[in-house]
């Protein structure tokens, strides 16, 4: 399984930086021809409201970032529970969250950190504007990752992670 996490204020619902958050929904889930099924993306909200979307159940969900936005703010305003197929919402600690996670633990650190031995599995941490929780994510095993010489965004770094994994496996 492929689990991806990004760390969101509240207050981007209502700016013009949610086209990062909606962004990074179509690079973590979405191929040219369809849904990743292996996949599953989680959008944190102030670090206690989580909308997660499940690759293997999602249906019709549009890469339009008008069409995310309204699931992302229909999540957010409802807090717990279904918000269409595949989409929940849920409130939760994020400490026991991330102390939770399956498989190799990684965040994306910017231009430092090092894996360089990309896992099939894995649950990867982004932020934005900043991640601000390394010292409590490398305390439960998370390693930091660095995805090139140039620091990303979240929206980016997250489709130049799913490419490295999608060419090794080849």
């Amino acid at each position: 399984m492929r689990e991806t996490a990004l760390l969101v204020p509240s207050k981007i619902l209502r700016s013009e930086e949610l086209g990062i958050a909606t962004r990074f929904v179509v690079g973590a889930m979405l191929l040219s021809h369809g849904v990743r099924p292996d996949a599953r993306t989680h959008i944190i909200f102030d670090g206690k409201i989580c909308i997660t979307f499940e690759g293997k159940s999602m249906r019709n969900v549009r890469p339009d970032e008008q069409s995310l936005a309204g699931i992302l703010r229909a999540g957010f305003e409802r807090g717990e529970g279904r918000v269409m197929r595949g989409i929940f919402a849920k409130r939760i600690d994020i400490d026991e969250f991330f102390g939770g996670v399956r498989g190799a633990r990684l965040y994306y650190s910017g231009a430092y950190g090092r894996v360089e031995d990309l896992p099939q599995e894995f649950f990867a941490v982004f932020g934005y504007p900043n991640l601000g929780i390394e010292d409590r994510l490398t305390k439960i095993g998370f390693l930091p990752v660095n995805l090139g010489r140039v620091e990303l965004l979240p929206d980016q770094a997250v489709v130049v992670l799913n490419n490295r994994v999608d060419r090794k496996s080849k």
